[in-house]
């Protein structure tokens, strides 16, 4: 994590002008609505209506369902439907009567639109619904349990807010829903609630995009009210990926905004995200005086322009009349308070301070200095505290008192939100899910720690949906808790009240109600039937030699060579009985699925050259490799002195222009341009370098090898860096290791690294193309990057609950459910992140910087 408080590089200036993708844009643009509307939702689905674009009347609408829906249904019910009379009397609507024509010109559209209609099918939600249908009836019929994947999906699908829905087929719909639903048991629906929810691609693809309820909250506080303003402190905790960074975008509606942040590519973001929507912004980072405050062109008043292009030239950065968002890091605050407050009124500004515990898990930090003193001078009187695990009110009473003695009649407000639309499985070091009722053979500690999670159930996403579902068919199979508390009590019946988050609240409520002397066996037998979290993968420990084909392109691409070693039949019968998990270049490799996976360790370094020696390179391919990589250092290495020769005589060169680099000014004397041919003729010497596909992770070479049995995995994450990529970072001056990961798809986040490597690394985790980033604890604040796998490594055992969680936030950050895991190398770790600490150093440190002397 880059925690230097320095200006913004060229660079840096041109990722915040790259637009999101359209989806992004979406959600940006209701987050900015959602300000003056918080129960706002957004559905992009498209109904058969909008997809025409006729006029929507009741008479259009009957029509459109006996052209296009009623045959379809009708045909259905027929099928599968006949020997049941409830479906043989579902009514249909306009039976008999006699109906108006449509208007010549809708008439026209439609047939013209004919073809299209039957190519998008899949893209008009009535015949997704058709569909879903068909496959409850028909699974009906056969007597298959499947029927009830498809009643769950649509009882869910008919919450969504699709335009111009056909609510005939609703009507239809409905009534065959809820025939189905009257001989279907809670219980059923439970025991398949992760194929059901956590699996189901049809619930996230299909349902409204809302306003997470942490967002609605602050939007409500933040609204301005008819009497006297009053001050606000508001501590705003939310999961990380839920949209909170974003949430300055809907206040600066209202309000001039100064944003907050330690960790700079987290105001970057913000910065790319509301430049897309097209918000006034501007950026102090670095910043000793006003003077070196930066406007986006958006936010510019007085500027020059371009007599060439037309464009905006030079800009005066001293007029911030339009900047809506300030975007500052720590050292900047104040001058960026001075600088908006020079333009409004305090009362219209809203400091948003983002992740503010970033640096308090140290007890002395070069910033807590400067924390302390935009704290003390802070005249903005609304300001909000942003973090993904922030102190209990309890501990930060001492920050309360403060506030309100420099604000007088301020307000505290505190939002906790959590989020368990998916579930992200917390491993240990042996591999099994952890969970409250496998971590406490004493009544009490179990009690306690339910208790903990109660009042912080932001760890609820972290509890294993499938170990959760086994856990509570057993307690209610077992009778081990009163009738009030069974699955068809708690539920009352209805099937559409069951979701994740109310599984997990369940599973709490089931906690606390398992008598104390039934504790003690029911602990001991879940204890011993559970089993890891993935299948058995091979032992390696015996290996023949093949033999394999050459180098495919002779003195450029190593993608073959000879006496590979590779498992034998024989070690392949040989197995563990389960995987832990931290042979990721081997045998566990196939679990990390769906994307990449990022490992934090507190010696990144160890943790790469681990992998390396893991990886099982066969000696004398290694050795080939690295005569490649040496050969290619010592190419760059001539490249370099020649290129440094020519900045030495063109800078004694007259005509050199300093503002430009040397290939820039395209004036170089004829001695130089000799250095540049020879340096052209260097480049091309420089030699692509691969590993042979059986030792890339996850290839279906690798595969054959490493999975159980050498079944393909089909969701198995491989990364894909291309050859150009790979012949730039071969051409870098870094240590020959780093370039050996890049070739397995690891890419290594160190301090004071290569800064070209530094970007390529970035590039690639921002296109999803590593298999791996290794990284230090640091790394994790304010990346936006997606990882469904995470590694908590056991050199991190000092690192706080609080800072473990935010490491945990890293993962299942995708708007798709798959399989997400975070797995810790020492247990002691999991242990104290379901406890009370004893003590909280980012309180404790919050509490004396956070208080003015």
């Amino acid at each position: 994590m880059d925690l230097t408080q320095r200006k913004l590089v060229k660079s840096e200036w041109e990722s915040i002008e790259i637009p999101v993708s359209s989806q992004e844009k979406e959600i940006l643009q209701m987050i900015k609505n959602g300000y003056h509307n918080v129960d706002i939702h957004t559905n992009s689905q498209q109904s058969l209506f909008t997809f025409v674009k006729i006029e929507q009347n009741q008479g259009t609408e009957l029509l459109l369902f006996q052209r296009y829906f009623e045959s379809q249904l009708k045909e259905t019910i027929n099928k599968y439907g006949k020997n049941s009379s409830e479906l043989a009397n579902i009514t249909f609507p306009g039976a008999g009567g006699k109906l108006k024509s449509l208007k010549s010109i809708d008439k026209l559209r439609i047939e013209n639109l004919e073809i299209k209609i039957n190519e998008n099918k899949k893209q008009i939600f009535e015949y997704v619904l058709l569909d879903m249908i068909y496959n409850l009836l028909r699974n009906v019929y056969k007597r298959k349990q499947k029927y009830s994947f498809y009643l769950y999906t649509l009882l869910q699908l008919r919450k969504a807010t699709i335009p111009g829905l056909n609510t005939h087929v609703i009507d239809v719909m409905d009534q065959i829903v809820n025939h189905v639903n009257s001989f279907t048991k809670t219980s059923e629906i439970i025991t398949n609630a992760y194929e059901f929810i956590e699996k189901n691609p049809n619930l996230l693809k299909y349902e409204d995009k809302t306003l997470f309820l942490h967002q609605k909250q602050i939007y409500n506080i933040c609204r301005p009210q008819p009497t006297e303003f009053i001050p606000k402190l508001i501590l705003y905790t939310a999961p990380t990926g839920t949209g909170k960074t974003l949430t300055p975008i809907g206040l600066s509606e209202n309000y001039r905004i100064i944003f907050v942040c330690v960790a700079r590519h987290i105001g970057l973001a913000l910065a790319k995200s509301a430049i897309t929507m097209e918000k006034k912004v501007a950026f102090a980072f670095g910043c000793d005086t006003a003077s070196d405050i930066r406007l986006h062109y958006f936010s510019a008043v007085d500027y020059t322009r371009n007599k060439r292009s037309g464009g905006i030239g030079k800009v005066d950065n001293s007029v911030g009349t339009n900047v809506e968002i300030m975007i500052c890091d720590v050292q900047s605050y104040l001058t960026a308070m001075h600088y908006m407050l020079a333009f409004n009124e305090a009362e219209n500004i809203i400091t948003y301070w983002d992740e503010p515990t970033i640096t308090m898990d140290y007890q002395e930090h070069d910033l807590h200095s400067t924390i302390h003193s935009n704290w003390v001078n802070n005249k903005i009187p609304t300001l909000v505290l942003s973090c993904a695990t922030l102190p209990t009110q309890d501990e930060l009473l001492p920050v309360f008192h403060d506030f309100k003695s420099n604000f007088d009649n301020a307000e505290i407000h505190t939002i906790t939100s959590y989020d368990c639309r998916k579930s992200i499985s917390i491993l240990d070091k042996a591999g099994y899910c952890a969970l409250p009722h496998y971590l406490y053979e004493d009544y009490s500690d179990m009690i306690q720690c339910a208790r903990y999670c109660e009042s912080n159930k932001t760890l609820l996403r972290y509890f294993d949906l499938r170990e959760i579902i086994k856990f509570i068919e057993y307690v209610n199979s077992q009778d081990l808790v009163d009738a009030e508390y069974t699955i068809d009590t708690y539920f009352t019946g209805n099937v559409t009240n069951i979701t994740m988050n109310k599984l997990k609240e369940y599973y709490l409520d089931l906690l606390f109600q398992i008598d104390e002397d039934d504790w003690n066996k029911l602990y001991k037998y879940l204890k011993s039937v559970r089993t890891m979290k993935f299948e058995t993968s091979k032992s390696s420990t015996i290996f023949k030699s093949t033999s394999m084909e050459s180098a495919s392109r002779p003195g450029n691409k190593l993608s073959r060579t000879t006496s590979v070693s590779i498992p034998t039949s024989s070690s392949r019968s040989q197995s563990k009985p389960g995987s832990t998990g931290v042979s990721i270049t081997t045998a566990d490799a196939y679990t990390l699925t769906d994307g990449p996976t990022i490992f934090l360790a507190d010696d990144v370094d160890k943790i790469g050259k681990f992998y390396i020696q893991q990886t099982n390179i066969q000696a004398s391919v290694f050795e080939t490799i690295l005569s490649r990589i040496t050969k290619n250092a010592d190419l760059i290495k001539k490249i370099e002195f020649l290129e440094g020769e020519i900045l030495s005589k063109e800078t004694k060169n007259s005509n050199y222009d300093e503002s430009k680099t040397v290939r820039e000014s395209g004036r170089l004397c004829k001695e130089s341009q000799e250095f540049d041919k020879q340096i052209t003729k260097l480049r091309k010497e420089i030699k692509l370098v691969s590993l042979d596909a059986m030792y890339v992770p996850n290839t279906r070479p690798h595969q054959n090898i490493w999975s159980p049995d050498g079944e393909i995995h089909e969701n198995a994450f491989v990364s894909n860096i291309d050859d150009v990529t790979s012949k730039e970072i071969m051409m870098l001056n870094i240590s020959n290791h780093l370039k050996v990961l890049l070739l397995l798809g690891i890419g290594m986040f160190i301090e004071d690294p290569n800064k070209h490597y530094m970007e390529i690394m970035k590039r690639l985790a921002e296109e999803q193309k590593l298999f791996i980033i290794i990284a230090s604890s640091d790394y994790i604040y304010g990346t936006n990057y997606q990882f469904c796998h995470g590694f908590i490594g056991k050199d991190l055992t000092k690192m706080t609950p609080q800072k473990t969680l935010q490491a945990m936030g890293r993962i299942g950050r995708n708007h798709i459910q798959q399989d997400y895991t975070v797995r810790f190398r020492d247990d002691d770790m999991i242990t104290r992140l379901f406890q009370k600490p004893l003590v909280n150093t980012e309180a404790d440190n919050m509490c004396s910087l956070f208080v003015s002397d």
